[in-house]
């Protein structure tokens, strides 16, 4: 009695077991969603909006360089998250035309205005748990620079006032890498490091007394390498 009681037993349990292997296998990534960070990450991903105030300044106070940006996360591509977005940079001359104010007793201006669309490119080289409040990019960047120059003065020998103005559009192309470090949960700072190109030829107004002339002059240039600090929200 007992030996046939575990024979229905045995043949039972062998006739689950064949028909659970029987079952068609799931993938083992079917229903889980791919994910180009590791848990807890704060690399940008799609839908995310990250908005932005930028500086940018060289030690000798040249130019000092003020603006607004933001990049919204679009898709997957690959290992990282690819990104689109946009900004606003302008700019002005400060410690050369303060010195040449100076020197001359003429009043020197130069500034700049300079809107920018970007495609980035985020991924983390490793799935660290030292590397969750980063996010590190690659960019690319293309837009216009608008430059506008003026010098006016009065000629201390003849006392005649003049009044020098140029102004040119010209392209703005650039190439670089940033990050972001997340010191809270959506507040970031960070820094891009940044090879541009921007470049063109003035088209110029001089006024002396009642005499106007209109020309082109010297080529003017924004363009080398410039890092650009910022501080920004992840919406």
């Amino acid at each position: 009695m007992h030996a046939r009681l575990a024979m229905v037993c045995l043949g039972a349990l062998l006739a689950a077991t064949s028909a659970r292997a029987q079952e068609p296998q799931r993938p083992a990534t079917e229903n889980q969603e791919e994910s180009a960070a590791p848990p807890g990450s704060r690399l940008q991903g799609p839908g995310d909006i990250d908005a932005r105030v930028m500086l940018n300044a060289d030690v000798i106070l040249a130019f000092i360089n003020v603006g607004v940006g933001v990049d919204v996360g679009v898709l997957k591509a690959g290992p990282g998250v690819l990104a689109v977005g946009g900004e606003f940079e302008t700019g002005a001359c400060v410690s050369p035309c303060i010195a040449l104010n100076l020197a001359t007793g003429y009043a020197f201006s130069h500034l700049f205005y300079s809107p920018n669309a970007r495609v980035s490119y985020h991924l983390l080289p490793g799935n660290s748990p030292g590397l969750q409040k980063l996010d590190l990019y690659g960019l690319v960047l293309g837009g216009v620079t608008v430059t506008t120059t003026r010098v006016t003065g009065t000629d201390a020998g003849s006392g005649t006032d003049f009044d020098y103005q140029g102004s040119d559009v010209g392209p703005s192309l650039g190439l670089g890498a940033g990050g972001k470090y997340f010191f809270r949960d959506n507040l970031f700072v960070g820094a891009e490091g940044r090879l541009r190109y921007s470049a063109g030829e003035y088209t110029y107004t001089a006024r002396a007394g009642r005499v106007t002339l209109s020309d082109s002059q010297s080529t003017w240039s924004l363009s080398g390498f410039n890092v650009q600090l910022f501080v920004g929200l992840r919406l």
